[in-house]
Parts: C-alpha cells; sequence; structure tokens
C-alpha cells in the first residue's frame, strides 16, 4: 500500500490537478505550498497524471502547455506519484489515498481548489490548501468535523 512506500509517519500532502496547473500558471510558488505544510513530502495520483495527459491531448493549446508544464513541476519538486486503479475520478482516487494515508498514522493534506473534494475530504478530518483568486494566495483550511 502508499503507506508503506512513504515511511512512517510523515507529514505528506496530496496535490490535485487543478493546484498543479495553478502552481504551471504560477499563481502557486512551490515554495508557499511546502511552507504552509512545514515542509511535507508532496505526493498525487496516477489518475491525476491521466487527468493532465488528457488536457495535453485533448485541451485548449493554453491548458495543454499548462499541462505540460505541471508535469515538469511533478518531476522537477520530486512529486510521488501514488498509483491508483479504482473506479472513479482524480478526486476520489485523492480521497481514498488521502484517508488510507490517514488512518496509516500520516499527517496528511491535500492541496486542491475543488470545493466538492474539499467538502468530502472536511467531512473525513483531513485539511486542506487551496488557492484563493480574490486574496491572491493560499490558504489552510483546517477546520474538521
Amino acid at each position: 500500500m502508499e503507506a508503506g512506500r512513504l515511511g512512517s509517519a510523515k507529514r505528506i500532502v496530496i496535490i490535485d490537478t487543478n493546484t498543479l496547473l495553478y502552481m504551471a500558471q504560477g499563481l502557486i510558488p512551490p515554495s508557499t505550498l511546502l511552507e504552509e505544510a512545514y515542509y511535507p513530502r508532496l505526493a498525487t495520483t496516477s489518475r491525476v497524471i491521466e487527468e493532465l495527459n488528457y488536457i495535453i491531448g485533448k485541451g485548449r493549446p493554453l491548458d495543454a502547455k499548462r499541462a505540460r508544464t505541471a508535469l515538469g513541476l511533478i518531476e522537477r519538486l520530486g512529486v510521488e506519484v501514488l498509483p491508483w486503479d479504482g473506479e472513479g475520478d482524480a478526486d476520489d482516487s485523492i480521497e481514498w489515498v488521502a484517508t488510507n494515508l490517514k488512518h496509516a498514522g500520516h499527517r496528511v493534506m491535500v492541496a486542491t481548489s475543488d470545493r466538492e473534494l474539499r467538502e468530502r475530504l472536511r467531512m473525513k478530518g483531513i485539511p486542506t490548501i487551496y488557492y484563493r483568486r480574490s486574496r491572491g494566495g493560499v490558504e489552510v483550511e483546517w477546520d474538521t468535523p
């Protein structure tokens, strides 16, 4: 399982597609993401990689360019890609991986601006980091039930 690959009791931030695209646009500096989570290990899921590759192949030219840049960031930052072969989309994969890592004793956060995913994670007690356009920066949402 993924928890074993990441070691014991690590601080992990799982990054969603939209956050990677914001990073590719320069709206979220990678250093900000690292500082907000106190220098964690960064991870994403194979479903997020599939989503970025889909955007490269089928998206508008500007979106495809951002997706290529996001893939480059993943490599340059050493983001670990966790396998996902379950049913569902990238959000489902992130929720499942985050929940399982949390239950394995890791301190998990998810970087996403997807409101629905943030709500699902909040209900499971998983904090999120998200980009707030109105403030031009990232915020951490710690509120959990």
